[in-house]
């Protein structure tokens, strides 16, 4: 049934060529114009943050309790010293001052918008600081922001790590203050007990909700950045700047970067391509100019490929990411392996005169191969469009349909071409009588057993003067494809060391060789797969050589000793309910007790500040005679209070409600949700901070009542760390069925298709460790890679696979055919691939220079089992060691009738294949 439709296909083709060429050109044209609504998204994190993940959900919460839009933008400054000493001395700490209120006088603004200031509502972050300075330097003007914070300038501030003593409450310092020396006793000077500080951070804060803020502040991000790099901004201090605009702009130089690369891999890929088809074509006196235009056209076809895949995304109202321009590269690369085939199929059929039968023996030939690697790499880059991260769930969809548009390129842009261009004087093939009784047809294309359509025929059809008695057959010629792959006319006799490699590979020798070689592989795949680990940071997504990764650097020092996990209670304690209180007491009391929290000394909760505020109102009203309980019991009576001598922080939601004081009523704030935070360390590495707040969420699951929900910035992330080794095996098995149900309906033969399987999963399996020993974690950017590379591993075994079981004969005469005809393509779809993501290995950024390494690495492994395993799989099959004692009998059986008999030969020998 394939063999009918490619066949009628093909000459379809071949009769309408310039309508099909015109359909195709609409067709891209058509999906192609909706790339005038193209969107590029910068942002590096929601490149990498699943929209309907629990993080997601978590962020959401955050959104709504902070009453934002969008998520905000995040940066920090890390000063330290240039002659490493203590950044509290003076002078350092009035450099530091001013560089910090540059920052605020852009933070403070208000957005003519929206009318909020871009910090609201954490415009006092930094506000610990500010007091530490103050009191270091009390005659300092720049602090009088510090002022906002309390209503008392003059309030006693004892300095101690990590908690100073404010007005008699705890003041946290662990998040501003790094590398720090304390002495057992105060200095009277300025009330400290602190000896020296390596490190001062400032944490900023900015809203995201309007065009003309996200400008402002990206502007003043990249301009500290640039100043950062230059280092003579401030005198004794040196400074670094980290932050998502910054990140976004590394990773979009990134882009730039690779996209100029790569533009060098496509004019190697296109010097090569014209190598290839010149020589493929050399064979027949073909115009040089033909040539060229076939180049042309099978480049082309890629690239029309990538144009109209990224233009139905846009329509699909899908934005496109940085490492998407590497898809028309890669499609260009991976496409044009079709035409190498198609094209070496087109010249082992030169002896057919008539391009149109030509063409439609051609299809039968090589479409099923080329139609089972182009759905198979579909259906791979399919399959990893379902991956959680939006930026690489987006390159595989646009990659799968480019991959699919392509494939339909090559049969309705690419062989029209081919057709015009060819010779139109038709002369069909003569197959003399007793070869068409000694090699029946295959196919019949018109009705049972037509006539052949005679040359002259052929010959005014192409001239457009079909005779009468001919006009019903302008279409339908008669395809023979004779049995015997040794006595066909239309396949070239394979080279004697072909023959020699088929028995090699059919001998024992070989079969150990294969043996040893699947044994070393084996061992450096087990090897690589039992030293990978989960990782995964941001910085993969720009240039390593970028200054944004020494800033990286330097804030994993910070995270190793300070780590902050915000955990929002959307439905507080009654303190006033014992039994609810110590519930939510218990579960901070599990929090704090994880081996990573550095316990209740640094968790900043502020119910514990207010208990001991109400403890010593109660106190002092129970002193005066004013007691209203017997004993001391927890409310929220006083809580108006507190929060305005706070300065009523955001991170407490509050709301008035009525009560009934004896006959009088009177209004009570009641606490609607707030936020509190767990101070944890040892979180450099992002599989510990993926394991920790993992732990976290599970705790807070233990307390439903409080509704409680942790967040993490980067915590979409840190979910798919913990999912993505189950998520890569899952992936690659349902990858693997797909492909092998693909691969069933054009291999007629279980074995066959199982070997494919086989092949594939070992492809897999030894990729993976590799890569490992390449230095590649097992993140995202890998399970991605590995998918593709399954996919593009089916092109390293169907084709031999499938001419396999299309031929006829001994194992050896169709291993040795089957790799005559499919090797040379297999290289040079090999070599084009390699030449075209070559560059890409020295662009320094992570997620490119791995799929590069994938890519590399699965050429290399493909061609070893597509040209040296598989067809000793393919040897060793059961079923195939009965037909090649089949075909022994029936040669022995021939000599034995002195070579005479061969039509009763070929009786007996279709007898047995019927029996099949």
């Amino acid at each position: 049934m394939f063999d009918s439709t490619n066949a009628r296909w093909g000459l379809f083709i071949a009769c309408h060529p310039i309508r099909h060429i015109l359909i195709s050109l609409l067709f891209v044209l058509a999906l192609s114009i909706h790339l005038i609504n193209l969107r590029i998204e910068y942002d590096i994190r929601a490149s990498f943050s699943p929209k309907n993940s629990k993080a997601m959900r978590e962020e959401r919460i955050y959104q709504q309790f902070y009453n934002m839009s969008n998520s905000p933008l995040r940066s920090f400054v890390l000063f330290s010293a240039k002659d490493g000493g203590s950044m509290l001395r003076p002078a350092h700490l009035r450099e530091v001052l001013s560089l910090d209120a540059e920052v605020n006088g852009q933070v403070l603004r208000r957005d003519s918008t929206t009318g909020m200031r871009v910090c609201d509502p954490l415009c006092s972050l930094n506000g610990p600081f500010h007091l530490v300075a103050k009191a270091l330097l009390p005659s300092n003007r720049s602090l009088q922001l510090a002022a906002n914070l309390s209503s008392s300038s003059s309030a006693p501030l004892l300095l101690d790590y990590p908690i100073a003593s404010f007005h008699g409450s705890d003041l946290f310092l662990g998040g501003h203050i790094l590398g720090v020396q304390t002495a057992n006793h105060t200095f009277a000077n300025n009330n400290s007990r602190i000896v020296s500080a390596q490190k001062i951070i400032l944490w900023y804060f900015n809203r995201a909700d309007t065009v003309e803020t996200k400008k402002r502040m990206r502007e003043l991000n990249l301009k500290l950045f640039d100043e950062a790099q230059i280092g003579d901004r401030l005198n004794g201090v040196k400074f670094e700047v980290f932050g998502d605009d910054i990140a976004n702009s590394e990773m979009i130089r990134g882009a730039i970067q690779a996209t100029i690369l790569m533009s060098i891999g496509f004019i190697l890929l296109l010097l090569f391509v014209t190598f290839v088809i010149f020589r493929l074509l050399s064979a027949s006196p073909v115009p040089l100019l033909s040539v060229l235009c076939v180049v042309s056209v099978a480049i082309l076809c890629p690239l029309l490929s990538s144009l109209a895949a990224f233009g139905l995304c846009t329509w699909m109202g899908n934005p496109l990411y940085t490492i998407m321009c590497v898809t028309p590269f890669l499609i260009a690369g991976v496409g044009v392996d079709d035409a190498f085939i198609m094209l070496q199929s087109w010249q082992h059929h030169r002896a057919i005169g008539c391009p149109r039968q030509r063409l439609s023996l051609v299809m039968v030939h090589v479409g099923p191969s080329i139609t089972i690697t182009s759905l198979t790499n579909t259906i791979a880059f399919g399959i990893g469009f379902f991956t959680p991260t939006p930026q690489m769930s987006l390159f595989c969809l646009c990659t799968s349909i480019a991959v699919f548009i392509d494939y339909l390129l090559t049969f309705t842009l690419l062989c029209p071409v081919v057709v015009l261009l060819s010779s139109h004087q038709c002369s069909a093939v003569v197959v003399a009588d007793d070869q068409q009784q000694k090699h029946p047809p295959l196919l019949l294309t018109a009705a049972a057993s037509p006539p052949a359509v005679p040359s002259s025929a052929c010959d005014a059809e192409a001239t457009g003067k079909m005779p009468p008695s001919t006009a019903a057959l302008p279409c339908r010629p008669v395809v023979f494809m004779p049995s015997s792959p040794r006595s066909s006319p239309l396949h070239p006799t394979p080279p004697p060391w072909v023959h020699r490699y088929a028995r090699f590979l059919h001998s024992a020798r070989g079969r150990l060789a294969a043996l040893c070689v699947a044994a070393l592989m084996y061992a450096v795949g087990t090897s690589g797969v039992l030293r990978l680990n989960s990782s995964f940071e941001p910085s993969k997504a720009f240039p390593s050589d970028s200054p944004l990764a020494s800033s990286i650097s330097s804030l994993r020092e910070v995270f190793e000793e300070f780590f902050p996990i915000q955990v929002i209670v959307n439905r507080p304690p009654n303190i006033s309910d014992h039994a609810q209180y110590a519930e939510f007491n218990a579960m901070v009391a599990q929090l704090e007790a994880l081996p990573e929290s550095w316990g209740d000394r640094r968790t900043l909760l502020w119910l514990r500040q207010y208990e001991q505020f109400d403890r010593r109102t109660d106190k002092f009203w129970r002193s005066l005679g004013f007691a209203k309980h017997r004993q001391y019991s927890p409310g929220y009576e006083n809580l108006a209070f507190f929060l305005d001598q706070l300065g009523n922080p955001p991170a407490i939601k509050t709301e008035a409600v009525a009560q009934r004081v004896g006959d009088a009523k009177d209004k009570q704030l009641r606490v609607t949700a707030f936020q509190f935070t767990i101070v944890v360390r040892h979180m450099t590495e992002w599989w510990n901070r993926a394991v920790v707040e993992e732990k976290v969420r599970a705790i807070l699951d233990r307390f439903p009542q409080f509704n409680a929900t942790l967040h993490d910035g980067d915590a979409a992330i840190l979910n798919m760390l913990l999912t993505v080794k189950s998520d890569l095996i899952g992936s690659i098995a349902v990858t693997i069925v797909c492909m092998a149900v693909v691969c069933s309906l054009f291999i007629y033969s279980r074995l066959g298709v199982g070997a494919i399987a086989l092949c594939i999963t070992s492809i897999c399996f030894t990729l993976v460790g590799v890569l490992s020993w390449c230095g590649a974690d097992l993140d995202p950017v890998t399970m991605v890679d590995v998918l593709l590379a399954t996919g593009f591993s089916v092109d390293y075994t169907a084709h031999v696979a499938h001419q396999y079981h299309t031929k006829k004969g001994t194992s050896t005469d169709r291993i040795a055919h089957s790799l005559h005809e499919m090797c040379p393509p297999m290289l040079q779809a090999g070599i084009s691939t390699a030449l075209c993501m070559l560059p890409l290995a020295f662009v320094p950024t992570y997620a490119i220079v791995a799929f590069a390494k994938t890519i590399f690495a699965v050429i290399s492994i493909g061609l070893v089992h597509g040209l040296f395993l598989l067809p000793v799989l393919l040897c060793a099959l059961p079923a195939e060691k009965r037909n090649q004692r089949k075909s022994k009998e029936m040669e022995e059986r021939r000599r034995e009738r002195g070579g005479g008999g061969a039509k009763q030969e070929e009786e007996e020998r279709l007898g047995e294949e019927e029996r099949e």
